[in-house]
């Protein structure tokens, strides 16, 4: 209860000076919410219409753009930072105890910087979490509606960063959004924050049509640097693209083949906007598909299929695996794509320097066995090192 109150207070502080965006991943996470998690005696599983108590109960940091930014942090905590705004968390969080107890959380345990975040009026929604022996049950609440003018703050907020030190270095857009924001707020926010150097994650299909039309726009520059990948699993690949497939079973290649055709074919930009699909497979091998450019190669695919980790023995905790996925392929991207060269300093973004040092070393030997580009191993890399990162968060209750 102490450090409860403790979180409460801290939520109140200021936070600390904001760098140039221009070395910051925004983390757009407009559905936030506090997580509990109910733990059941050890083998035990739930059983609808029985009555359960818990062997433990924890309170955190729920939504997917904060699963992103936690994960983040995690890699960030292996060295000492000097800065708390190299991942902003672009949310809205209720005012209210919830509210407070994730504002507080984020920011005196994960050390991430609230200049991006917005006390909106509604309170913020909880999601329960019921983990058995052997697998795990998610109750969401609906979550509260975002007013107009709240929406108007944030984007004034990204607005002033953006004058003050230019567009982000990378943006990962997860999730659902709130009741009030429209189809096309991830197209307006990302219309605001990035440029031709931008490297842009999506993990949402939430207003994607009008997302990727912006996209297109903002990297039509022939010198571009940066550019855009869509992460999703095998199945829902399947369905945007008007085909079912269930997730227990293996995506075959001809399936994959066909619904990369189909979703090229139903969203009209996705070839100019995206340059890769991170495709998941839950326990099966993931895919990197690169997105042809000339429409003369639609048909043509060319596919890396990365491992799955096996994970074996004890509890998991599988809620979130997706969203650190996310996480840690956009930092490796991050890191692969501004890679430091002997000799430089720390590395300016979320890697680690020991980490990064690992991602190079599998790039460069992936480069010598592969035929496809550097662009593509790099992206490949910065996959794999993804899916290694959620296989490990299904060891972590948190």
């Amino acid at each position: 209860m102490n450090y409860l109150w403790h979180l409460l207070l801290v939520s109140t502080m200021s936070a600390t000076t904001t760098h140039a965006l221009s070395t910051s991943i925004v983390v757009v996470g407009l559905n936030a919410a506090l997580q509990k998690r109910f733990i059941l005696p050890p083998n035990t599983n739930l059983e609808p219409g029985n009555v359960h108590r818990a062997h433990k109960s924890e309170t955190g940091v729920g939504g997917k753009g904060q699963d992103v930014g936690v994960a983040m942090s995690c890699l960030m905590s292996k060295e000492k930072q000097s800065r708390d705004d190299k991942v902003l968390l672009a949310q809205f969080l209720g005012q209210g105890p919830e509210g407070d107890a994730v504002s507080g959380a984020l920011r005196l345990r994960r050390g991430l910087s609230d200049k991006l975040t917005v006390r909106n009026a509604a309170p913020l929604r909880t999601c329960t979490t019921i983990v058995g022996k052997d697998c795990a049950t998610e109750l969401v609440e609906t979550s509260g509606e975002v007013t107009e003018q709240e929406l108007e703050q944030l984007g004034k907020k990204i607005e002033s960063l953006v004058s003050d030190g230019g567009k982000a270095s990378g943006v990962c857009i997860m999730g659902s959004m709130p009741p009030g924001c429209g189809d096309d707020t991830y197209a307006s926010l990302s219309e605001k924050m990035v440029g031709k150097d931008t490297l842009v994650l999506i993990d949402s299909v939430i207003g994607l049509d009008s997302l990727l039309k912006t996209l297109k726009t903002c990297f039509e520059s022939d010198d571009r640097e940066g550019g855009a990948v869509l992460k999703l699993n095998a199945a829902e690949l399947c369905k945007l693209a008007g085909a079912d497939k269930s997730e227990a079973e293996k995506v075959t290649i001809e399936e994959l083949t066909a619904a990369t055709r189909g979703f090229l074919s139903k969203y009209e930009c996705a070839s100019s906007a995206l340059d890769y699909l991170c495709v998941t497979d839950g326990k099966f091998p993931g895919y990197l598909v690169e997105v042809p450019k000339d429409s003369t190669e639609e048909d043509k695919f060319n596919l890396i299929q990365l491992p799955a980790t096996e994970i074996k023995g004890g509890m998991l905790f599988p809620i979130g695996a997706g969203d650190t996925v996310a996480a840690g392929t956009l930092a490796a991207w991050q890191y692969l794509h501004h890679e430091p060269q002997t000799g430089e300093d720390n590395f300016f973004g979320v890697v680690p320097k020991q980490v990064g040092s690992v991602l190079s070393s599998v790039k460069s030997k992936w480069l010598g066995d592969a035929s496809s580009d550097e662009r593509s191993i790099k992206m490949a890399t910065s996959f794999a090192f993804g899916l290694s990162c959620g296989s490990a968060s299904c060891l972590q209750q948190e």
